[in-house]
């Protein structure tokens, strides 16, 4: 496996043939999804045979991207590629597909826990979001290329890493990008509006229900809200749309670390762990394998599942790192 520079991605990617896929995480966000088209409205600019697939379904509040109706979903991948883009994830397993039937892989990544599994690996853990390395790699390809339907799905990625360019991942390069993007007649409203303000009853019904199991751990330097399993079919809600509920106990005066536990299958757990930057919760993610970033991270729990065992086991390394 051999890491690349910039330029070097840029290279291979000009001069890839073949049939090409591309692909993300499961329960793919903005960042996959914008990267991802990002990348399938590129490169069909330049070649003919590429495709993205993905193992979850596309959240409904991105369907004003360009070409979104052109992912694919599957949890299984059922035909032979010369070459992968993996973008915004490491290693395979976390795409949902137990394996990815390509002769190439290239991952294209921004995570401090990145531990690439492929041929080709780019990975930047000081860069705001994979849609804003995808857009450097692009500029050296060709600028002439990234056009409306390349820069929305782009500036829309990076608008969600970022926190609306609120979190300290954001640079003064970030905004500059941003500016680039906008500049091919973005309306910035648009994404905002389409993101945060198409809100269905049943998210906020579902809401209601998982906000009131807000708890608080370690002298409420942890604040914990939970989503069962049941509030989805209670509500008719989908669990895309509890993205961003993790932000209601995150700012709470004197939290220092926001969980949010998501059944996701009976007794089965993902887990969002947020810091206000005094805990590293990458590390912690990192010891039940998972991953991400200093302030935002997640993991996955379905070792017996007991969510008591759980909040227990969490909360202990929470308490360690926080006296150390």
């Amino acid at each position: 496996m051999k890491h690349l520079s910039r330029r070097e991605a840029a290279q291979i990617i000009e001069n890839m043939e073949g049939n090409i896929l591309i692909t993300s995480h499961k329960n793919p966000d903005g960042d996959a999804i914008g990267s991802c088209l990002g990348w399938l409205n590129f490169l069909r600019k330049l070649k003919n045979n590429v495709k993205v697939i993905l193992h979850d379904q596309v959240p409904y509040f991105f369907d004003f991207l360009p070409n979104v109706n052109k992912i694919g979903n599957n949890h299984n991948i059922n035909e032979q590629f010369d070459w992968v883009i993996i973008l915004d994830v490491s290693e395979v397993k976390r795409t949902g597909f137990e394996c990815i039937p390509a002769k190439h892989s290239l991952i294209i990544d921004h995570h401090i826990t990145a531990n690439p599994d492929s041929n080709f690996s780019i990975i930047e853990p000081k860069i705001a979001s994979t849609c804003e390395l995808s857009l450097e790699i692009m500029k050296l390809i060709g600028e002439n290329l990234i056009d409306y339907t390349v820069a929305l799905p782009l500036y829309t990625g990076i608008v969600t890493d970022t926190g609306s360019f609120g979190y300290n991942s954001t640079t003064p390069k970030t905004l500059k990008n941003a500016a680039f993007l906008l500049e091919r007649d973005i309306n910035p409203y648009t994404v905002i509006k389409n993101l945060f303000e198409r809100n269905r009853i049943t998210r906020i019904e579902l809401l209601k229900k998982v906000l009131d199991t807000l708890d608080f751990g370690l002298n409420k330097k942890v604040a914990h809200i939970t989503l069962y399993k049941r509030f989805l079919s209670e509500t008719g809600a989908g669990i895309e749309e509890s993205e961003g509920f993790i932000t209601y106990p995150r700012s709470i005066e004197g939290v220092e670390v926001a969980v949010f536990f998501k059944e996701f299958e009976e007794d089965r757990w993902k887990v969002s762990l947020r810091s206000k930057g005094k805990l590293n919760v990458a590390k912690i993610a990192s010891l039940f394998g998972g991953g991400g970033h200093i302030m935002a991270a997640g993991f996955e729990y379905i070792n017996g599942g007991n969510l008591e065992d759980l909040k227990r086991e969490l909360f202990d390394i929470i308490l360690k790192f926080s006296n150390q």
